[in-house]
């Protein structure tokens, strides 16, 4: 089927648009700063997450940033003139932030931000989202569901249906359920070693380590948007309790589950004193949005070479050429 001629023409203007605003934006508030969003460092490669980017291929990620932009902290000043800024942060407090990418870090001298659930910090647990993946991935093409006396099919209940559907419910209520679903699939779960969050005492070295800076990311991993201002009250308290008790030191940001907040959220963080929030919503940054307290993140796919030169190039806007659009 042809292109409408009508309808390419909006596109194309709707793009022109989008393109001036930024141009704009960067004559305004300087060049952009691609906040970069990972959470694990590792092989064990999980298809229905996509949230871990490999070794060799993080290593990768680094010598390009270290080539092509101005690395900097959450703490700096973002006005630069010449390369792109570039900061690097890292969600959930996986053991494999402080086994594997800390040294790599250190290799190209890259500093990063980590935000930590506090609530698994020391145990075994793998997060409700890693459990649910590997008992999705061990379930057969169908299977039962709680609640439902025939099975439904892989085709008709994606992992991403599944997430969604126990997204809400507090962390006690999700292992109820995936305990569950196991003894209906007759599912051997078992928490795998590559899977946990730090040690006290990982926690404690990337605390003290001058590469690394330490964030909240809430207790209990909770969507925030979804709590009442009391609940999330709790929720921040609690995790700056724990990671000023574990570590000695006060948080400063707070990098958002889910990416989900609303106005009670920016009102509490002023009030317990943080400098910002980070958003999860794949949009370039700037010293303006450092200012206001509210930063956008990337989130860093397992890309490297002109794949990862093309996926990043959408952020930083080149003027030079409208090939881009």
């Amino acid at each position: 089927m042809k292109n409408n001629p009508a309808s390419l023409q909006i596109n194309m203007t709707k793009r022109l648009y989008y393109k001036a605003l930024k141009l704009k934006n960067r004559l305004i508030q300087g060049k952009p700063v691609l906040v970069f969003m990972y959470h694990r460092i590792d092989n064990d490669v999980s298809e229905e997450l996509g949230l871990q980017v490999t070794l060799d291929n993080f290593e990768q990620q680094l010598i390009y940033i270290k080539k092509n932009y101005t690395v900097l902290r959450l703490d700096d000043q973002w006005a630069i003139d010449k390369k792109a800024g570039a900061v690097l942060t890292f969600d959930d407090g996986y053991a494999d932030n402080f086994l594997h990418a800390l040294p790599l870090l250190e290799k190209y001298n890259i500093p990063a931000a980590f935000f930590i659930t506090t609530a698994h910090i020391g145990t075994s647990k793998e997060f409700w989202w890693d459990h649910l993946a590997s008992d999705y991935a061990n379930c057969g093409g169908h299977f039962y569901l709680p609640g439902m006396e025939e099975k439904v099919s892989k085709a008709d209940y994606s992992y991403k249906n599944l997430a969604d559907l126990i997204l809400n419910f507090k962390n006690p209520e999700k292992e109820k359920w995936l305990e569950t679903f196991e003894n209906l699939n007759q599912i051997a779960f078992k928490a795998r070693e590559g899977y946990r969050s730090m040690s006290v005492s990982e926690l404690q070295a990337l605390a003290k380590h001058p590469l690394a800076s330490i964030g909240l990311h809430t207790h209990h991993h909770y969507p925030l948007g979804t709590l009442s201002e009391e609940n999330q009250k709790k929720e921040l308290l609690m995790s700056v309790q724990k990671l000023q008790q574990l570590t000695g030191k006060p948080a400063d940001y707070l990098a958002l589950p889910h990416g989900s907040y609303n106005e009670s959220t920016e009102k509490l963080a002023k009030e317990i004193g943080l400098k910002g929030i980070l958003l999860a919503n794949n949009g370039y940054s700037n010293n303006a949005n450092r200012l206001s307290g509210k930063m956008n993140r990337i989130f860093m796919p397992d890309f490297t070479g002109k794949r990862l030169e093309k996926f990043l190039a959408g952020f930083e806007f080149n003027f030079g050429s409208l090939k881009d659009l």
